[in-house]
């Protein structure tokens, strides 16, 4: 529990500060309708003003003070909430990265997504929606039963009763009837996403072969069993708001009979009548705003849970490759022996494994899906570790190489490269910062990408979220650019053709090869499924 409430909470002095200008609002909406109420049965009297200026400054005054705390309170509250969110978003990604690529295959994208976005997001609920209300509540509560209490005890009795009721059975009996939904909505909304992506992802797939249907009713069905668990939520709050709304009615009813039985009986002023029957109201309209605080905790509990579980995660052992001192002056051969490699908590993909890569070759790698060729190029890139075997390079272990060593010398092409909203430029910057225009257009067209973006808007030609304004071909030739800037000396193509169509494949992968062999000493490896494609390469090894 104390992790949870950790991971969430803003240990700072705007935090503190937030929740005392919370407090002071809550007073002053209070102190608001009290003095308005005393001002308008004195004024009733018909006293001469000066004895009503008092009152009327009070009255501007706690107006006044509502609204600029209310608005101090929304900033410093929200400033504590979202510097914490943006202090712990940025670590779960830093845990993530050693997982990637290859470490999160048992979970799912759209939940790690969800979990990333949504969850980290629910987190700023704690100070906001739970620790903030339930301060001003409790604080409003307990200086207004007291200041009654001076005026007249036997009212402030009733409304603490009330009040108690409030804390201790209207909440929990809101919080109780959206238990469920609270503990199911964080799974359900990670299970959409992750179709919701999938579903996007594959569309042009999905509509081809006719599949598209299936996955929009899985969609459906899924949105639906959300909004149940919303009505579930809604329920809950409305349960809640209704009781809170029938305790306020009665602590007002109570308050006014009690009132009216003191006056009759000449212990209070009747001026003080209105006063002593409106502070309830205020009090409950302020206590409102802790009316969620249970399902908000809650749903912040389950958030919170969810991102502990990513903080958590131990890195496995095929994930923490070794790395040295050394770096790789010049790329001369690389081999793979009897090599054995497996995804963390799986059966073995690939088992004696032997593989030999020299300067200068073009070797395909070709398989059926599931083979194990991605695997190959993951443990080449060291993504993953060999679980046994060796693996050389220039004749030495690999493990005696730093790591920024061989992200300098091999590089990967994925099959489904990664476009990054913006335009042409920023995208082949990510390789090489210092290049210049010269030197892009340079690349752009040895990979044949020049004439087409000279059309448009030359290098600002803007290339939309996941490069959804080109093609596959373009995108997997803009990809190749990319890694030709880079300059590795060993270039990894892993399946280049699969989101061309069949009839592009050929061409495309020819020019690919014949761009990437503009440096005779580059080494690339080919994967393919395609047995026609393979034969482009100077040898074929079949997995």
């Amino acid at each position: 529990m104390r992790d949870e409430i950790e991971i969430g909470l803003p240990r700072t002095r705007l935090f503190g500060l937030g929740l005392v200008v919370s407090a002071l609002q809550g007073l002053s909406a209070v102190a608001l309708l009290a003095a308005s109420a005393w001002l308008i049965s004195r004024a009733a009297e018909q006293p001469p003003v000066m004895y009503l200026m008092i009152a009327v400054v009070g009255v501007r005054g706690f107006a006044l003070g509502r609204a600029g705390f209310r608005y101090g309170e929304r900033l410093l509250l929200h400033e504590a909430a979202f510097r914490k969110i943006s202090e712990t978003r940025p670590r779960i990604f830093e845990k993530l990265i050693p997982f990637m690529p290859a470490g999160l295959g048992a979970q799912k994208r759209g939940d790690t997504i969800t979990r990333v976005g949504a969850d980290v997001d629910e987190l700023q609920n704690l100070p906001l929606r739970v620790i903030s209300p339930i301060v001003q509540s409790t604080l409003v509560s307990v200086f207004s039963v007291i200041g009654l209490g001076f005026l007249l005890p036997s009212v402030a009795l009733a409304l603490l009763l009330f009040l108690l009721a409030a804390f201790f059975v209207a909440m929990p009996l809101s919080g109780y009837i959206s238990k469920v939904s609270d503990l199911e909505r964080a799974s359900v909304n990670a299970k959409l996403a992750s179709q919701s992506i999938e579903l996007l992802e594959h569309l042009d797939v999905l509509t081809a072969y006719g599949w598209l249907s299936p996955k929009l009713k899985n969609l459906s069905e899924t949105d639906e069993v959300l909004n149940r668990i919303n009505k579930r939520k809604s329920v809950g709050i409305g349960v809640g708001q209704a009781m809170f709304s029938l305790l306020a009615t009665a602590a007002t009813l109570v308050s006014a009979l009690i009132g009216a039985q003191s006056v009759s009986n000449f212990e209070l002023s009747g001026v003080l009548l209105a006063l002593i029957t409106l502070i309830p109201m205020a009090v409950f309209d302020v206590l409102s705003n802790a009316q969620p605080a249970v399902s908000a905790f809650r749903a912040y509990k389950s958030s919170a849970k969810r991102i502990l579980q990513l903080q958590n995660m131990q890195l496995p052992v095929v994930l923490r490759p070794g790395f040295g001192n050394q770096n790789i002056s010049h790329f001369k051969n690389l081999n793979l022996i009897e090599a054995e490699v497996s995804y963390p908590e799986s059966e073995p993909v690939l088992q004696d494994f032997n593989f030999e890569l020299n300067a200068g070759e073009t070797i395909a790698i070709q398989g059926q899906s599931g083979s194990g060729k991605t695997t190959i190029a993951l443990a080449l890139l060291r993504f993953l570790d060999l679980s046994s075997g060796s693996y050389q390079i220039n004749g030495y272990d690999v493990a005696e190489y730093s790591e920024s060593g061989i992200r300098k010398t091999i590089g990967l092409v994925e099959q489904d490269p990664k476009i990054f909203l913006g335009n042409v430029r920023a995208n082949l910057l990510i390789a090489d910062p210092g290049a210049s225009d010269v030197e892009l257009w340079n690349i752009l067209d040895r990979v044949g990408l020049k004439t087409l973006f000279a059309d448009r808007q030359g290098l600002d030609t803007e290339l939309g979220e996941r490069g959804v304004l080109i093609s596959g071909g373009e995108a997997q030739r803009l990809a190749l650019a990319r890694a030709l800037l880079a300059d590795f000396e060993v270039l990894v193509l892993d399946e280049p053709t699969a989101n061309v169509d069949q009839n592009s494949a050929f061409d495309l992968v020819s020019d690919l090869l014949a761009a990437a062999k503009f440096n005779s000493k580059r080494a690339i490896v080919l994967i393919t499924h395609d047995v026609e494609l393979a034969k482009l390469a100077d040898k074929i090894q079949v997995v």
